[in-house]
């Protein structure tokens, strides 16, 4: 498997990871995304095998409803580091945009929040994923 198929995979992951942040903690029914998260997914390159990975989140808050994301993802072939922004649709949903400046990769991420839970999917022109974190 190319390792640039698998680290649009791995970089769409972490961004996804990222979107999580967006939520508003003002919100009563909203958990706080500040701070760091952790969990698994997989990666679906367009050309290629999917893959498992395993993700950390930073959130951090830029505003009332926008948050900074910076994530770090491993597979068994490779690790990603990618950034992003998300913006809070509403206090269970956020969207935003990533980038992984390694591989020049870009794309959408969309977070749902399930309890203490967030789950995430990603996708761009080179694939796509999902995955499921938790506070760490």
């Amino acid at each position: 498997m190319c390792v640039s198929r698998i680290s649009t995979t791995a970089a769409l992951a972490v961004l996804t990871c990222v979107a999580a942040v967006t939520i508003d903690a003002r919100s009563a029914h909203a958990v706080s995304l500040e701070g760091s998260w952790s969990g698994g997914g997989y990666v679906a390159p367009k050309s290629g095998k999917r893959e498992r990975i395993r993700c950390r989140v930073s959130f951090s808050r830029q505003s009332a409803k926008v948050f900074g994301v910076s994530a770090t993802c491993a597979s068994p072939s490779t690790t990603i580091r990618q950034t992003g922004q998300l913006l809070m649709v509403n206090p269970s949903r956020y969207v935003g945009d990533f980038y992984n400046s390694q591989y020049d990769i870009s794309g959408r991420v969309r977070v749902t929040v399930q309890g203490s839970r967030l789950s995430v999917t990603f996708s761009s022109a080179n694939g796509g994923g999902a995955m499921s974190l938790s506070r760490r």
